[in-house]
């Protein structure tokens, strides 16, 4: 983009800013503890802990790699959701948690729409179209609708797209090797950004984009192609310290093994909900009537604004666009992929396509057919105003269809919902509320608000056909064209944004009980898993798929449910006496909105115990077998899984040990052992843990076995022990050497581009 070219781009940007702050403005300068968001989402569970707790330790200088508040114990950084090294949630250090979640949102909102507006005008849009197909693309629903779910992660990780479809056009049209360098820092962002489903399938349409380029004419196609393979393969060497340890870390959790069937395929696009292109609201929306269709309203909406499509309709139909075919097979190929398992398509890439098993919700594919579809609608705007008029075949076509849905309103009206209310209920796919599936008044509210969604759909076509009518004697009506765009989803999106206050997510009695009764154990909170970062306390259960495998196995079994199949989520109906073994000394209820702590009946044990006796079993059956028999007795006996060295000898005392120090990644333990002993770690256990003695330590190398299954053991001889427990991923290290090389070299490569650009415009 020429000099001059940019200085014109900079009004067009500060008024998508403006768009930002008039859609955010009054929390953004509150400056209160309100966020953006839905107290019911994963913003409460999981973001706000998860931001509060990465950034309040690298507040501190310390870059966790493990979360001992969770789970037992669990991967944090190798975790992706952590996002510590993704530049704008910096703001985490600077301001307070939740003003700095809501700037957060806000910024990647505007990088969005100032990439997608890049894009467009790289392509030839005109300013105007390409600030409204940006509009479109930031306030639509695929998008936007992620601001009500929570994971920030989400909204960070769709910033890059529209850059890494920019790149590819630019490298394919000038074979500049400044667009590689770009797409690199697109991949290499999406991947900081934390949200590794949205890196995965951008790669997946973003291939098949260029592909469909490559098949066409295409100078070069050998060097083509190999740039195109530059972008997502050097953007993986720049976050390298992020995507190894995250491999590793996948590898030591639930995710580093195919998610059941059903499990992964949940969360498909439903095939009933296209409807929502036209009326967002059909099966319900966030505050006037409650969303009744299947999956979530913020899975299952892929509304970009009735005008935005007929504009995108123009678009495809009119424009000579360039690479008109390769972004209609995109978009066809993202849609498609977004109805999951309603296709059978799915299940092939389920079972052949590597790591397509390792995710579930395919509806997060529909983003991507939103961005395409808010570009089309940039080419079908620009082509209005380059011409200055529509003609008749296209205002006919859209009149006509404003006739449809109008007629469309009165048969919604008119109609009995309630089997359509039941088809909703008995697919198993929806999370309304069962008993109002059943109520009549529920049924006919639901068919009026469709009604009336469908109504605002026709009415706004036939404005949208009255302009395009207007073009042929007023041009400039076609700037009210794409005034109306921008307006109806920014006020789709505006009527769509929830807050609530942040204090919400902390239980004061739960913080004052908990300080009164001080101790190193931890809960079991079955309303905030993760909530205990917030209250000064350790969790044994959590909110989040980077859970250990054993751990999340062990707790599954104690519940009553195939260990086979665990998975992020438990049910815990069962409370299985196990729990003392993982230092669980309270459960906490919240129900009807009362609290209720209730003490376990055994005490939990230490955090660290001296066992004299062990049991020898391989394989998790008979592991588990032997922790379920009634005789079991966690602090007379461990179950180990080889020979331990030394072996430990029962005694009338085994000695005594404590944790001195500690911190996230590692803790220090001294111990004087009177008998041979296994020092009995009721902290999760992770390939990647390691001891190492300590000056002092009466031996010179200590092996951390797996214990009952999920938990650490040292076997000790008998002496005095100072050891040093250790989450040291080994991917971490080899990851920060290969990102810190990329870096210098992507560095040196910018420099040197930007030298001979220099020198060619000197």
């Amino acid at each position: 983009m020429s000099l001059q070219a940019r200085e014109r781009a900079w009004p067009w940007l500060a008024a998508l800013a403006a768009l930002v702050l008039a859609m955010f403005g009054d929390v953004l300068l509150a400056g209160d503890a309100r966020v953006l968001g839905d107290v019911r989402s994963d913003l409460a569970h999981h973001t706000l802990p998860w931001r509060e707790f990465g950034f309040g330790e690298l507040a501190k200088g310390n870059l966790a790699l493990w979360n001992p508040t969770v789970y037992g114990g669990a991967p944090f950084f190798g975790g992706l959701s952590s996002a510590l090294l993704y530049p704008p949630n910096f703001l985490f250090l600077v301001l307070p948690l939740a003003q700095a979640l809501n700037w957060s949102v806000a910024l990647n909102v505007w990088l969005l729409g100032a990439f997608t507006f890049c894009w467009a005008r790289r392509r030839g849009i005109a300013p105007f179209a390409a600030f409204a197909s940006a509009a479109l693309f930031m306030f639509c629903a695929p998008h936007f609708l992620r601001v009500q779910s929570g994971p920030v992660t989400n909204l960070a990780a769709m910033v890059w797209a529209p850059l890494v479809f920019l790149a590819i056009d630019e490298w394919l049209a000038s074979r500049r090797a400044a667009w590689c360098l770009l797409g690199m820092l697109a991949v290499a962002m999406q991947i900081l950004a934390g949200q590794p489903q949205y890196v995965y399938y951008t790669a997946i349409v973003a291939a098949a984009y260029s592909g469909c380029r490559l098949l066409g004419p295409c100078e070069g196609r050998l060097t083509a192609a190999a740039g195109l393979l530059s972008l997502h393969a050097g953007g993986a060497l720049l976050a390298a310290v992020q995507l190894l340890a995250a491999f590793q870390a996948t590898a030591e959790t639930v995710r580093g093994q195919a998610l059941p069937y059903a499990f992964a395929a949940s969360f498909s696009f439903p095939p009933e909900n296209l409807v929502t292109l036209l009326a967002p609201g059909f099966f319900g929306d966030v505050f006037h009537h409650p969303y009744w269709g299947r999956s979530y309203l913020w899975e299952g909406c892929a509304f970009i604004g009735v005008s935005g499509l007929a504009l995108a309709a123009y678009g495809i139909a009119a424009a000579p666009l360039p690479g008109k075919r390769s972004l209609l097979a995109a978009a066809a190929l993202a849609a498609l992929l977004a109805l999951g398992d309603y296709t059978p398509l799915y299940g092939v890439l389920y079972d052949w396509l590597p790591w397509y098993d390792r995710f579930r919700a395919s509806n997060k594919f529909i983003f991507l057919a939103a961005l395409i579809l808010a570009l089309l609608a940039g080419h079908g705007l620009d082509r209005i105003l380059r011409e200055r008029s529509v003609p008749p075949p296209a205002w006919r076509a859209a009149l006509a269809l404003a006739v449809v849905l109008l007629a469309a309103t009165a048969v919604a009206r008119a109609a009995d919902w309630r089997p359509l209310a039941a088809a909703m209920l008995h697919s198993g796919a929806s999370f309304h509320d069962a008993a109002s599936y059943s109520d009549p008044a529920f049924a006919a509210a639901s068919g009026a608000f469709a009604a009336l969604g469908l109504l605002l759909a026709g009415l706004t076509l036939a404005a949208v056909a009255g302009l395009a009518l207007w073009t042929r004697r007023a041009p400039h009506a076609a700037l009210l064209l794409g005034a109306l765009a921008v307006a109806e989803v920014f006020v789709f999106a505006r009527m769509q944004r929830p807050t609530f206050d942040s204090a919400q997510i902390v239980i004061p009695q739960l913080r004052q009980f908990l300080a009164s009764r001080p101790g190193d154990y931890r809960i079991l909170n079955l309303r905030f898993p993760n909530g205990g970062v917030s209250v000064g306390a350790r969790d044994a259960w959590g909110y989040d798929p980077a859970v250990a495998r054993r751990y999340a196995e062990l707790v599954h079994w104690s519940t009553g449910h195939d260990p086979a199949a665990a998975t992020q989520y438990a049910s815990f109906e069962r409370l299985h006496p196990i729990l003392a073994m993982l230092r669980v000394r309270y459960v906490v209820k919240v129900e009807n909105g009362i609290m209720s702590i209730t003490p376990r009946p055994a005490p939990p044990l230490g955090r660290v115990e001296l066992v004299g006796s062990y049991q020898l079993r391989v394989g998790r059956e008979a592991v588990l077998g032997a922790l379920g028999d009634p005789a079991f007795d966690p602090r007379k006996q461990v179950v180990l899984e080889r020979e331990p060295r030394p072996a430990p000898v029962v005694a009338a005392s085994q000695g005594r040990a404590s944790v001195v120090r500690e911190s996230t990644d590692w803790l220090e333990i001294e111990a004087e052992v009177a008998s041979p002993s296994v020092l009995l770690v009721t902290d999760a256990w992770s390939p990647s843990w390691r001891a190492r003695p300590l000056p002092g330590a009466a031996a010179s190398e200590y092996e951390l076995l797996p214990a009952n299954y999920a938990l650490m053991g040292v076997a000790l001889g008998a002496g005095k022990h100072r050891l040093r427990l250790e989450y040291a991923p080994a991917a971490f290290r080899i990851g920060a050497v290969i990102s810190a090389l990329a870096w210098l070299a992507w560095l040196a490569g910018a420099a040197l581009l930007w030298r001979r650009e220099r020198v060619v415009h000197a």
